[in-house]
């Protein structure tokens, strides 16, 4: 049996959310402040027996998209599948509760265990006869809605339902539609839906073993408790299996070493000092007959629990303590006893899940990535649900075991990133990641290029240009080099990773004269450049075609080629300083013709000459030195600038300041404090406006764009209303 759904309605951070999970390991990433954390304590809620069964929840476990939580309902659901059909996991079955919407068979094996945090029943009553009444209207509801207390809330747990609380649709008809004021009588079962009560007899602690590993747990002090130790339930039971003649020789050994201890000198003597003083206080009426003996177990199963880890690191004989090991060794060994035990003791469970936060804590990258891809082939595997920033870790995770939390606005969302997607197309974008790719999935937003000299220079002249990088406004550039774009862009899409995706590719539009007549004779170079040209337009009507029905994707083109783009928009001057490193010192005369070609108004011959100089030292190191020369004053080309404002229209007001400040204080060589004097700009006799940008950065930032319309970050945030 494993969690094959989780639905969460009301819950903190999650207004409305649906995760997939699948057997093995399950994979959660997300940014800070994603609700990662909430997540886990919401399933803790369900199936952690180290919490209280009836854990009081309070107004602040209430989604805070809620304008006002009185009245509404938190709602956790478990959908469960490959129950087996024995009587505690067939209590979970929908067919048990009358669900005949599929087969028989199919729904024996699907289960559901839901948690409600709703208003009591005369509360849900006095709601209800309020939203019968002919002259309802909102402010009468809200009179009824202003008395609730959180006392008048209850926690109950029900268990067979076929509901999923995230839809919306759902909740309007069994809970209540507050615009509507319409509400249903709480008198009606709905079993079908709500589902029914969990059985008294059903404890499903008893049946699910649930192990939470916090990010930062003392795993020492773990290792040492007797209840939260993995090698005493391994040990347990064990004594009865040692053979009664050992067993007598170890416990006649002990009651002898107890027997010589106690008789040692000092101790005896420790003995008669305390009697002594006893009697000095009490007297020798009162006083009780004291002995100290040696107690060191002499039971079997006792001298077990007392056995203790000792361990080492791998690169040397020293062997320890527990406490002397790190934490990252320690979090190794808890985890591996926890797979031991539940291989060994814990067979006899329905299901064995392990939440782990954030292992990368503790954890080496290479190790998470060994670690975590093995986890997923464990024989005895428990379902694993892992929450994670790492890109080790999200690497090896298959994506299709992947969720996605996202912040939106003072709340989150859940991304399924292959949602909807055919097995094959979802096996070659896993093929594709690795640690660095995997930033896709982190990012909020993605431009996704076919060679290394975009990835290499798109990130250095964003950050020159406008003083913030791109990682600094949470966006990607990913390198798809062979793979074509349309395998890694399926992830985005309104019902997977809801982010915007910008595709950047070449047209490969000829900058070479080409012969009028198509039947003329074609040198060598026109017809390579010829049939580059019809390639660039195939591949162009493929890619709108793929986009058209994707509000996320949108791609962008380069008329030729990406350097050649570059350099004709007035950009020479990053190119011709790299010729130094190209041509030795006896080419003095190749490396002049160069720079006359580069620095030539004649596309076609500036055109060719960057492409041979790029070919001539490799694309990768000729984009490196290129990006050594990239400054301020660097003119980028307006493809480029319109796929970076579609991939971010989450740039907050903030950055554009930030922006704003560097471009006046770089481009413009305006220090701050020359501003705020009264300084002057070459594009204006007068800027009324400069001091307004501590007071107003609106202001501010509208005047910038106003005086300053050439300017390349004016242009750029024109392109986010395009």
């Amino acid at each position: 049996m494993h969690i094959s759904k989780f639905f969460i309605r009301n819950f903190r951070n999650f207004e409305s959310a649906q995760l997939n999970f699948s057997e093995g390991v399950n994979t959660i990433i997300g940014e800070n402040g994603s609700g990662k954390t909430n997540l886990f304590y919401a399933l803790r809620l369900m199936l952690d027996d180290t919490l209280p069964r009836y854990l009081k929840l309070t107004e602040n476990d209430f989604s805070r998209q809620l304008s006002d939580w009185r009245g509404h309902w938190i709602i956790l659901t478990l959908n469960f599948e490959a129950l087996g059909f024995d009587d505690a996991t067939q209590a979970l079955s929908i067919h048990a509760c009358g669900d005949v919407s599929n087969s028989n068979e199919r729904n024996q094996t699907q289960g559901s265990y839901t948690l409600c945090f709703r208003p009591k029943r005369h509360v849900r009553q006095e709601i209800y006869d309020y939203s019968r009444e002919v002259d309802k209207n909102k402010d009468g509801l809200q009179v009824l809605l202003d008395k609730i207390t959180i006392d008048d809330y209850e926690t109950v747990y029900l268990c067979k339902g076929s509901a999923q609380c995230s839809e919306d649709d759902f909740y309007d008809q069994y809970v209540g539609n507050f615009e509507e004021i319409i509400f249903p009588d709480p008198n009606q079962a709905g079993t079908q839906i709500y589902g029914v009560y969990l059985p008294r007899e059903l404890n499903l602690y008893d049946e699910i073993s649930c192990t939470f590993i916090k990010a930062l747990r003392d795993v020492s002090s773990d290792l040492r408790s007797y209840s939260k130790n993995p090698l005493v339930g391994l040990l347990r039971g064990k004594d009865k299996k040692v053979e009664i003649g050992i067993q007598s020789d170890l416990v006649n050994s002990i009651n002898e070493l107890n027997e010589n201890i106690s008789k040692l000198e000092e101790v005896s003597t420790v003995q008669k000092g305390i009697d002594s003083s006893l009697k000095q206080a009490v007297g020798t009426t009162y006083a009780p007959n004291i002995e100290v003996r040696a107690e060191l177990p002499n039971e079997m199963d006792k001298l077990l629990q007392s056995l203790k880890l000792w361990v080492g690191d791998s690169d040397n004989e020293h062997v320890g303590r527990l406490s002397e090991l790190s934490l990252g060794g320690a979090n190794l060994i808890f985890l591996s006893l926890k797979l031991y035990e539940y291989e060994k003791i814990k067979t006899d469970k329905v299901a064995n899940l392990l939440l782990i936060e954030e292992p990368e804590a503790h954890i080496h990258t290479h190790i998470q990535k060994t670690l975590f891809d093995n986890l997923g082939r464990h024989e005895h595997k428990p379902q694993i649900f892992i929450s994670t920033h790492s890109t080790q870790i999200s690497s090896v995770s298959k994506i299709s075991s992947i969720n996605i939390l996202s912040r939106l606005g003072n709340g989150s969302v859940v991304f399924n990133p292959t949602n909807g997607l055919e097995v094959n197309k979802i096996k070659r974008i896993e093929r594709y990641l690795d640690a660095v790719r995997s930033d896709l999935l982190f990012a909020k937003g993605v431009v996704l290029v076919e060679g290394d000299a975009e990835q290499i220079l798109l990130p250095v002249i964003f950050q020159k240009v406008f003083g913030l990088s791109l990682d600094e406004i949470g966006v990607s550039v990913i390198n798809v080099g062979s793979t074509s774009f349309e395998n890694i862009a399926n992830i985005y899409h309104q019902q997977r990773v809801n982010r915007r995706c910008a595709i950047l590719t070449d047209l490969d539009e000829a900058f070479i004269q080409l012969p009028s007549n198509p039947d003329s004779t074609h040198t060598t170079g026109q017809t390579k450049a010829k049939n580059s040209q019809k390639s660039g337009q195939e591949r162009r009507e493929k890619l709108e075609e793929f986009c058209s029905e994707n509000d996320c994707i949108k791609t962008f083109y380069a008329k030729h080629t990406f350097e050649v783009d570059l350099i004709s928009d007035e950009n020479s001057n990053i190119f011709v300083p790299v010729l130094s490193e190209i041509y030795e010192e006896t080419s003095l005369t190749a490396m002049e013709s160069s720079k006359e070609k580069l620095e030539s108004n004649d596309i076609e011959i500036q055109g060719t000459e960057v492409l041979r100089l790029a070919k001539k030292a490799g694309k990768g190191w000729f984009a490196i030195a290129v990006a050594e020369q990239v400054n301020e004053y660097v003119n980028i080309p307006e493809y480029i600038l319109k796929a970076i404002a579609w991939a971010s229209p989450h740039l907050d007001l903030a950055s554009k300041v930030k922006s704003a400040e560097y471009r006046l204080n770089t481009r413009y060589e305006l220090t701050h404090q020359d501003f705020v004097d009264g300084g002057e700009l070459e594009y204006s006799d007068e800027w009324d406006w400069r001091e307004e940008l501590q007071n107003d950065e609106e202001f501010f930032m509208s005047n910038y764009q106003n005086e300053l319309p050439e300017d390349p970050l004016t242009k750029l945030l024109s392109l986010y209303d395009f």
